[in-house]
């Protein structure tokens, strides 16, 4: 044992010291002007669509973005799609409508779009022991987990800073190991104990998603991959969903960056393998709005499981979860829009959605159900405040707003 702590402890002075050198080099300054791309889809919504684009501009200027994108869709179709900044500073390669960002958390959105479809064919019981998908399971005190309080973050699961598999948490840390099946990811989290018995509290982790993408493949007896290209990709024609490879090239994959007064420098190279579906995946802007969407077509996912899938969970003694976290998705009341408490709306309103932080990158997509207005916003870089980045996809929002729904907004 102190062999190991030894050993453990000069693999993290050595990369301490990498960290130091890598941290102090290669800061490249931030463009005042960059390139803008917008396309509209809806020539009703011109207006609308060259104020969002001002903003958008706006806050890749003010937050110091290295590339952002936002895309906008309504009634099931694109509105507006617009990009600003660079994909990559140093080749100083414009950022497009179709770039690829990592999603990070907002991935569980996406998983959860693909076990709809399953749950939607009949073909897996969110309340069944995921036991009885997956009997091998690498941990007995999960044998009675069921989908539904993975996906809701109420099965007792740590997060990264609680998980007692040590050596799985130094892994997960470093990002850097490739596991080739979401299954051979389950190692990094196996042995660690359970922060509290399933379904009495609420703990938000990304081991929760991993674990129900392992039992959804088991029980599909197929790829968790192919299953999210076969089930969600190919029928909404989302040719930006993937999982972000570590080892293919991806053309339209923007590079992703440290931001630092008016300099940003590239992350260091990190593998996502061990979290395809809980934040692993990337997408544009683009595709997140079309996924979104896809929730109000009735025949890709019936109202039924809709409804289901966007009802915030309760706890064993019939409390809601503190998050207001329903299946894959966070689902608000409230009287403004998010991160925009400072423009109060003329009536609460109902909003479904999921945000995510990744290595460089932020992203953030919301489902307004009755307007059936979905807003996707991208970003390479990472805002310490996340309200910096979602608080203007809000600004972005209003002008569609004030045509779509303008007895939402107070007059000024």
């Amino acid at each position: 044992m102190k062999k190991i702590l030894l050993s453990l402890l000069g693999i993290i002075f050595v990369a301490a010291l990498v960290l130091a050198g890598y941290w102090f080099s290669g800061w490249l300054a931030l463009p005042e002007k960059v390139p803008q791309q917008s396309e509209v889809y809806q020539q009703d919504f011109g207006n609308a669509a060259e104020q969002a684009m001002a903003e958008l501009v706006l806050a890749q200027q003010q937050q110091q973005l290295p590339a952002v994108t936002a895309a906008v869709a309504w009634r099931g179709q694109l509105v507006w799609v617009g990009a600003a900044g660079y994909a990559d500073l140093a080749n100083q390669t414009a950022a497009t409508v179709h770039s690829q960002f990592r999603i990070g958390s907002t991935s569980k959105a996406v998983t959860a779009t693909a076990l709809a479809r399953a749950v939607a064919a009949g073909e897996i019981d969110l309340d069944s022991p995921i036991s009885q998908y997956m009997p091998q399971l690498p941990n007995p005190a999960w044998q009675n987990f069921t989908l539904r309080q993975l996906m809701s973050h109420t099965a007792g699961l740590p997060g990264y800073s609680e998980n007692t598999d040590r050596m799985g948490a130094i892994r997960t840390l470093l990002k850097q190991r490739n596991f080739p099946d979401v299954i051979d990811a389950l190692a990094l989290f196996d042995d660690s104990e359970l922060l509290f018995s399933p379904g009495t509290d609420f703990h938000y982790s990304s081991f929760d998603v991993n674990l129900a993408s392992a039992v959804l493949q088991s029980a599909m007896q197929q790829p968790f991959l192919q299953y999210l290209q076969q089930e969600v990709s190919e029928p909404l024609q989302l040719g930006s969903l993937s999982a972000d490879y570590a080892d293919r090239l991806l053309p339209n994959r923007v590079s992703f960056y440290f931001n630092h007064d008016g300099y940003a420098k590239l992350h260091w190279p990190v593998n996502l393998s061990q979290k395809w579906a809980g934040g692993g995946l990337i997408a544009s802007s683009a595709d997140l709005a079309r996924l979104g969407s896809a929730w109000f077509d009735a025949d890709f996912i019936p109202a039924a499981i809709q409804q289901e899938f966007w009802t915030p969970q309760k706890l064993s003694n019939g409390e809601v979860n503190e998050q207001f976290y329903a299946l894959g998705w966070r689902h608000f009341s409230q009287n403004y829009l998010f991160c925009n408490k400072q423009d109060p709306l003329s009536r609460t309103i109902s909003f479904v959605h999921h945000g995510g932080v990744s290595d460089g990158a932020q992203s953030w997509l919301v489902l307004y159900p009755e307007l059936q207005l979905v807003v996707a916003m991208n970003a390479n870089t990472v805002k310490e405040n996340y309200c910096d980045f979602a608080g203007q996809a809000a600004r972005i929002t209003r002008p569609f707003l004030q045509q779509i729904a303008p007895d939402w907004l107070v007059p000024e």
